[in-house]
């Protein structure tokens, strides 16, 4: 859904809600009627606030809102305003460029998450750059007060940094982003869940030196009110063992202070974190042909996939692909579920992956086992689409 608008004097001549035929299944042709409302929000101060709803039945390829002509442009239109219909929603130009400043001023919790969900649905389709989503993103955490959206958009915040940026932006998308996250950390109030998942998320987009010396006084608990239990300790090790520093003596220490099974967990992906070829060879190697509990793999494997260490992954394309019919015929569907998924070249998010992807499905691969295939394909897809996206931020 859509809307197409005409506009003269900065008033609305015609608004209309336009629905697309779904891309999936392929071949569909059939448009559903909804029951929605289109609302109209103008900043007013320092709030986005709702000027005026109006609920329709839209059905067809095209619907026009009658109600809405001859009302002055406002900043932001929401189609499926207050969330009565399930469907993909779209915003026109003016929209975009309010929520890139103005999102965290939306006061209604509800309108907000529409705003969030259809702006990264907008990202994942290549309507928007990811430039732009982490600009609406960053405009709307500072002033967001629920926990797990918080959560979620920080998630995102990294599938739109290390994915879907254009190479030549990603650094400093993720240096704007860390810059970003400094400042609503050393805002939030000392001691809330907001200061705590602030802290986590700070370490995904840490990358000036400034950024470095801040977690090692996270982790020495130098931020008043921030509670460094172990689980968050071992956070801020990992990230500094990602960029060099510390080494395999340090995290030994580490080791030595939460000697429990969840800490040997985080030691394990903290060395397979460690920015070294040394580090990667000894983790794959294991990851291959060591018997490990579900656990430890997906701890490894948690260490060894770092977005920062691309040019250390890039040496373990080939190899994967090599690998895939063994594992999958010799090991257990867990074990070799674990490997072809986790394990896929994501962070080689390169033309020639997806080629080489491509041709080990039509070539080695061709006749593997369904499971097998049909993981390495929605692999490929998601490599496909970050490609897609990425060529939009030019």
């Amino acid at each position: 859904m859509r809307p197409a608008l005409e506009i003269e004097n900065d008033t609305y001549k015609s608004v209309a809600v336009v629905q697309e035929v779904p891309t999936m299944p392929a071949g569909s042709t059939q448009l559903r009627p909804h029951r929605m409302a289109v609302g109209l929000y103008d900043l007013v101060g320092s709030k986005i606030a709702l000027r005026k709803s109006v609920e329709l039945d839209v059905a067809g390829a095209k619907t026009v809102v009658t109600e809405l002509a001859g009302q002055k442009v406002a900043d932001l239109l929401v189609i499926n305003d207050r969330d009565l219909s399930y469907a993909k929603v779209r915003f026109d130009d003016r929209s975009i460029a309010t929520l890139k400043a103005h999102l965290g001023k939306i006061d209604d919790s509800l309108t907000r998450a529409l705003c969030w969900s259809a702006a990264w649905d907008m990202l994942r389709d290549a309507e928007i750059n990811a430039t732009d989503f982490i600009d609406i993103a960053l405009a709307g955490l500072p002033g967001e007060d629920d926990i797990a959206t918080v959560t979620i958009i920080a998630n995102q915040l990294i599938t739109a940094v290390e994915l879907y940026s254009a190479p030549s932006k990603r650094d400093s998308a993720r240096l704007k982003v860390g810059n970003a996250y400094e400042q609503m950390l050393r805002q939030a109030k000392a001691g809330s869940d907001h200061q705590l998942q602030f802290a986590r998320n700070f370490t995904s987009f840490a990358s000036s030196a400034e950024h470095n010396d801040l977690i090692k006084e996270l982790l020495d608990g130098k931020l008043s009110g921030l509670k460094v239990d172990a689980d968050l300790r071992w956070t801020f090790v990992i990230a500094l063992a990602e960029r060099g520093l510390m080494d395999k003596a340090a995290l030994a220490t580490e080791l030595l202070k939460d000697n429990t099974l969840t800490g040997s967990l985080s030691h394990a992906t903290a060395l397979a974190a460690l920015p070294t070829a040394e580090a990667k060879s000894e983790v794959w190697k294991s990851i291959t042909t060591e018997e490990l509990s579900t656990s430890q793999r997906e701890a490894k494997i948690a260490g060894f996939m770092r977005a920062l260490h691309r040019p250390l992954l890039a040496a373990y394309v080939d190899p994967y692909f090599e690998l895939l019919m063994e594992t999958w015929g010799k090991k257990s569907y867990e074990v070799a579920s674990k490997f072809v998924m986790g394990m896929y070249p994501t962070f080689i998010t390169t033309k020639e992956t997806v080629d080489k992807t491509s041709n080990w499905l039509n070539t080695t691969g061709k006749d593997g086992q369904d499971g097998l295939r049909r993981l390495v394909s929605e692999g490929r897809d998601a490599l496909e689409r970050a490609l897609r996206v990425q060529a939009k931020d030019k």
